[in-house]
């Protein structure tokens, strides 16, 4: 088993921070200016050869399978973390890795939580919703300005990828424990949110925009707590105290 060595904690703020940032921001800019949400939404919806309806929305690929059975998926993970939490507790071969658990936990669960709530408050309607793919919604941006309060909608960010994208978390997780296994750890996340992410586009629940919020959100969520409950004593304070252990009493 890895035990966690002395400085591996500390947090590279321009590459997790300051880059995944401007990133996000440009990656959002660029979806707005060029109106990608609703160009990409035609093509699926044409694509898949609708005329009032999402054709996908309820075939059982994209409803049973991956919105349904993913949602248990990822409840199943969140039982063996919580399993895993309280078998540390007899395990001694566990216990090393409690806090890394616990930071699983609620990096996840408050990264479902943060994206259920913005839905609850935005009001944007899901693209089965809206008049040009048979609804009855007139089609509104996030930046807009004329988010609609009485909207049916509470499809914004998107929910189900989020229960994928929030275990990104497993990147912070092996950057702690096994750096080597940081990619596997991003790309297990990744994949889980694009799967979630794209099967719900193509049932007409969300846009792209939804997905890369709540892949944002997921991300800095993960990042914060990795800070607050990996955080390591000031290097200046260590940097002192191993000076002092090296002085000779006189």
């Amino acid at each position: 088993m890895h035990s966690i060595p002395t400085n591996s904690h500390q947090l590279n703020f321009r590459n997790h921070l300051l880059l995944p940032a401007v990133l996000f921001v440009l990656v959002i800019a660029l979806i707005e200016r060029f109106h990608v949400d609703m160009a990409l939404g035609q093509w699926l919806f044409h694509l898949e050869g609708g005329n009032e309806n999402w054709p996908l929305r309820g075939h059982w690929l994209t409803e049973t399978v991956i919105h349904q059975g993913g949602r248990y998926f990822v409840i199943l993970l969140g039982l063996v973390i919580i399993g895993l939490m309280v078998a540390s507790i007899k395990k001694v071969n566990l216990r090393p890795y409690r806090k890394g658990l616990l930071f699983l936990f609620i990096s996840v669960l408050s990264s479902v939580t943060i994206v259920r709530l913005g839905k609850s408050l935005t009001h944007l309607d899901c693209p089965w919703h809206l008049k040009i793919f048979g609804g009855s919604a007139d089609y509104y941006s996030l930046f807009s300005g004329k988010i609609a309060a009485d909207s049916p909608g509470q499809c914004f960010p998107a929910g189900h990828s989020s229960s994928g994208y929030a275990w990104v978390a497993l990147y912070f997780f092996a950057l702690a424990y096994a750096q080597k296994y940081r990619w596997i750890g991003l790309g297990i996340g990744l994949a889980i949110g694009m799967m979630f992410g794209i099967a719900q586009q193509l049932r007409g629940a969300h846009f792209l925009s939804h997905d890369v919020w709540s892949l944002g959100i997921s991300w800095f969520i993960a990042a914060g707590f990795y800070i607050v409950i990996f955080r390591q004593p000031k290097l200046a304070t260590t940097t002192m105290e191993a000076h002092l252990s090296d002085i000779d009493p006189v």
